[in-house]
């Protein structure tokens, strides 16, 4: 499988104003869009990654790239959704392989995530599934987030509600193989060299590791494709 990592397109096109190019790969009808902007103002909605628009990239499965258009992430429906130069949200007419989102942090450097799909079917995903590439490499580690309605009832509360939340879920692919994976040690070693892994406990000691976070997960496994 192909591999794109579609932050490198952030350092070419952030001194250009290059807009969304409406035409043949885009469609227009707003009807397909379940989507309006009083949804994004709701701060408990998680049918959406981040709740507002971010500038980003998209790859469509015929090869077309957009560069610096705005985004928003559909978890629910497993789809970027872009806005158009009127402010309308739009869909892709051709499926969207592969997108980046350019998130803006307040006070802080902007993070760029990064989604692709194409992977093996597993565990309810399939080819069209998309996964954030949290480290790519001989092993890529992949998140998977869904959303789920779970009934919870808040202490002290009589009664419970249905609510929705955000679930990950996590997974290496290596050798053309998707392996699902939790955040513990001892699985991920399982999934890697064993001849690495007296660099990698060195790696995790040095760098205060607890392996329970996206984060030091991802360090680790950076640190092992580097080797």
């Amino acid at each position: 499988m192909k591999s794109y990592l579609l932050h490198i397109v952030f350092f070419s096109l952030a001194i250009g104003n290059a807009v969304a190019q409406i035409g043949v790969d885009v469609i227009l009808a707003n009807n397909d869009v379940n989507y309006s902007g009083k949804n994004t103002a709701a701060k408990n909605n998680t049918d959406y990654l981040i709740q507002s628009w971010n500038k980003g990239a998209v790859r469509l499965s015929n090869g077309s790239i957009y560069r610096n258009i705005f985004l928003i992430y559909d978890i629910v429906n497993n789809r970027p959704i872009f806005k158009s130069d009127s402010g309308t949200p739009q869909m892709f007419k051709t499926p969207v392989s592969e997108f980046s989102l350019n998130i803006a942090s307040e006070g802080k450097e902007n993070v760029i995530r990064n989604f692709r799909s194409g992977y093996p079917a597993l565990e309810g995903n399939n080819t069209s599934t998309f996964y954030e590439v949290l480290s790519n490499g001989k092993i890529t580690f992949l998140k998977s987030i869904k959303v789920r309605t779970v009934d919870e009832r808040a202490s002290g509360a009589i009664y419970s509600v249905m609510q929705k939340q955000q679930i990950n879920s996590y997974f290496f692919f290596a050798n053309d193989k998707l392996i699902s994976a939790k955040k513990d040690k001892k699985q991920i070693y399982a999934i890697l060299e064993n001849s690495k892994h007296k660099m990698l406990d060195e790696f995790i000691e040095k760098n205060h590791l607890k392996m329970k976070t996206d984060e030091d997960i991802t360090k680790l496994i950076d640190y092992y494709n580097s080797l």
